[in-house]
């Protein structure tokens, strides 16, 4: 079953062959991050992982060298070695709750994965406990509705930090509207255009998935996300960014159990998050094909 639901796009970039592992690289790949790193996405990532000092490819001492984790990354097991052979027994899952290890290819898939690992160490290490409570259950195979769903957002989530509107009275004036519940319905104008305002001062993305930070080196229309919504307490976004990323984790980390991930994750097409993408005027968020309206089948839910 696919779970990444949007494709990759041709790169305009020669790929080459790395001999070790054999995964087409692009020749340019540092030079095509470093292009990115003032984007929204990877400026929040650069507050935990310095990624504009790489010079060269991040293998796994890096990675376990750059920031303190709870797991250790390890080059992905040569063929017929004793971690291959573990690997192939416990799959990815058991392989990591069994040895604290996190296979890693060289590749930027893998590598972001690891960034999110030092960025929100809890959550990710609920997400493996879900898979394997669901494994010493139910099996590997097949995976099941709960296992896709923590895999979709483990690949493609977005934690959307919000403070909460003041409750309202009688005598109050009426509040902005709500941009989670703008999202919810698929009002991609009234979230992104009329309450443009509020990005960055009462609601804000963080990318959870390794995959759309993949897809963010090279992006395009149809990028999407599944979001989840975390409120914050008020004061929230003038704390430093690695306390912002600390708190989150810790929050969301006690509310991903089965019941949690028993809803269908929620879409929210990225790149018309504020200044996600160049051209945000109003042909790009009249398209349909990207913004699409909500189902009649779904408003009635």
């Amino acid at each position: 079953m696919t779970l990444i639901v949007v494709k990759y796009r041709p790169s305009i970039s020669k790929p080459s062959i790395d001999a070790t592992t054999g995964v087409n690289m692009l020749l340019d790949s540092l030079t095509q991050l470093h292009s990115r790193l003032t984007h929204p996405a990877f400026v929040a990532l650069q507050h935990q992982i310095d990624l504009a000092e790489l010079t060269a490819w991040p293998d796994s001492r890096v990675l376990n060298d750059i920031a303190s984790a709870p797991m250790r990354f390890i080059d992905d097991p040569i063929m017929g070695s004793p971690e291959q052979v573990q690997l192939t027994q416990l799959g990815y899952e058991g392989f990591i709750d069994a040895t604290s290890s996190i296979p890693t290819r060289r590749n930027w898939h893998d590598v972001f994965n690891a960034c999110i690992w030092h960025q929100f160490p809890r959550c990710k290490q609920r997400l493996n406990q879900l898979h394997i409570q669901y494994i010493n259950a139910f099996g590997a195979k097949p995976r099941g509705l709960l296992r896709d769903r923590i895999t979709h957002f483990d690949e493609c989530g977005v934690i959307l930090a919000y403070t909460l509107p003041p409750q309202s009275t009688g005598s109050s004036p009426q509040s902005s509207p709500f941009i989670p519940d703008l999202l919810t319905q698929h009002a991609w104008h009234a979230a992104f255009v009329e309450q443009r305002a509020q990005w960055g001062a009462k609601i804000h993305p963080y990318v959870f998935g390794h995959a759309n930070l993949e897809m963010l080196l090279d992006p395009h229309i149809g990028l999407t996300a599944k979001w989840i919504g975390v409120a914050v307490p008020d004061g929230f976004f003038a704390q430093h960014p690695r306390l912002q990323t600390n708190l989150l984790d810790a929050i969301l980390a006690k509310q991903l159990d089965p019941e949690f991930f028993a809803q269908k994750l929620k879409p929210l097409p990225i790149l018309g998050i504020p200044g996600w993408w160049p051209n945000q005027n109003s042909d790009f968020y009249a398209d349909t094909a990207y913004f699409r309206p909500k189902r009649a089948t779904e408003s009635r839910k």
